[in-house]
């Protein structure tokens, strides 16, 4: 893909989005990213709307809003099993997300942008 074209296709879409032509769960496959996030089990800590022993969804989506560098962020977050602080205090490391096959960036990228179009 060129620079050109990594550079247009963000910048149309976030366009399309804040014009209100294409609305954010038009920018992934929310059944698929909810289906992800079922089977890696990531409601037992994350609530959608509500924090749990994580950060809701939601909560999640206003802190990375705006930010360039949310995707590569988030992606890096969940494939590399870093040390997360729970409500509690306590820490732990973060649970790898899995895919079918294994390490599909499609898949993540596509669960990524479902949490940050949370709302």
């Amino acid at each position: 893909m060129s620079r050109v074209t990594r550079l247009l296709v963000p910048a149309a879409t976030a366009a399309l989005l804040s014009a209100g032509l294409l609305s954010p769960a038009a920018a992934q496959d929310a059944d698929a990213a909810k289906a992800l996030i079922q089977s890696n089990n990531c409601t037992q800590c994350h609530g959608i709307k509500k924090d749990k022993d994580a950060p809701a969804f939601l909560k999640i989506a206003e802190k990375y809003k705006g930010k360039a560098s949310a995707e590569d962020d988030l992606i890096k977050h969940i494939t590399s099993g870093k040390k997360v602080k729970l409500a509690d205090g306590t820490q732990e490391d973060h649970k790898i997300v899995k895919t079918i096959p294994a390490n599909d960036q499609a898949q993540m990228r596509n669960l990524i942008k479902w949490i940050l179009a949370t709302q």
